[in-house]
This record gives C-alpha cells, sequence and structure tokens, in this order.
C-alpha cells in the first residue's frame, strides 16, 4: 500500500513540474512573441526594411494581406518605404504601437491579435488610426518570425 501511494505521489509531482514547465515555455513565448509584433512596428516606423526583413519569415508561404511570398513582400516593403520617404506624399510616423494582445501559442505556430495605434504625418496632415491586427508566427530556427499579417486596409 506505502508504494502505490508513494508512486501516486511521485506521478503527481512529475506531472506538474511538466505542466508547470509547458506553462512557463507558453509565457517565454509570449514575450518573444510581443518582441517580435513591436520590432515589426518599429521598422515601419523608421521606414526599414533591414527591420522587417529581420522578423519576417523567408520563405514561399507568407502572406501580408494580399502579398504572396518573402519575394513579393520583400518588393512591397521595398517600393513602400521608398515612396513613404521620397514620394509625392512622404510619410512620417510619430507613434506605432501594439497593445491589448490576445496570444494563443500551439508548438511552433502562434496566432496573435492586437491593436495598433499609430499616428504619422502626410501631406502636414496629422493622422491618428487605431486597428486590431491579425498575425501568424512560426517559431524556426529557435526564432519567432511573422509568417501572415492581416489588417485593415486604409
Amino acid at each position: 500500500m506505502k508504494k502505490i501511494i508513494f508512486s501516486i505521489l511521485a506521478l503527481s509531482l512529475i506531472a506538474g513540474s511538466i505542466s508547470s514547465q509547458k506553462k512557463t515555455d507558453i509565457e517565454k513565448d509570449k514575450k518573444a512573441i510581443k518582441h517580435v509584433v513591436q520590432a515589426q512596428l518599429d521598422a515601419v516606423k523608421a521606414l526599414s526594411y533591414d527591420g522587417e526583413a529581420a522578423i519576417w519569415a523567408q520563405t514561399p508561404y507568407i502572406v501580408r494581406r494580399d502579398v504572396v511570398g518573402w519575394d513579393s513582400v520583400s518588393v512591397y516593403y521595398k517600393e513602400s518605404f521608398k515612396t513613404w520617404k521620397d514620394g509625392p506624399k512622404p510619410i512620417k510616423f510619430y507613434v506605432f504601437t501594439a497593445s491589448n494582445f490576445d496570444i494563443y501559442v500551439n508548438g511552433n505556430f502562434a496566432s496573435v491579435f492586437h491593436d495598433e495605434h499609430v499616428e504619422y504625418v502626410q501631406e502636414g496632415f496629422a493622422v491618428e488610426e487605431d486597428n486590431r491586427v491579425h498575425k501568424y508566427l512560426e517559431k524556426i530556427g529557435g526564432a519567432w518570425k511573422i509568417i501572415a499579417l492581416f489588417a485593415p486596409q486604409n
């Protein structure tokens, strides 16, 4: 009887330890995912192609709204940033933040809903926008990368 009780107690401790470890790993992943989401917004704010390239999975299956594959997404960012910097209607971003996260992690994939707040000036007019955005991320080589971004089209 003592062996049975001891075995049950030992199994309970091991199961609790494994469960606690998984919860800790998920919280660590959520923190890393939030960092990637904000890094993406910081890249847009700075009009930094290198910043975008660092946080996107450079694969053929990524999606940014209706643009598919890294080759096309890469061109989108290069052309957009050039237009926003040097075009006839340049944009200067002042604030670009993420908040109110809903993150769902399942292994190497994550679904993230979050609010975005952006403030910028275009053609001399100050603009503020608030949107709810949805992103998918994949853990590749131990690092979280964006594989899909869906946001309202303004």
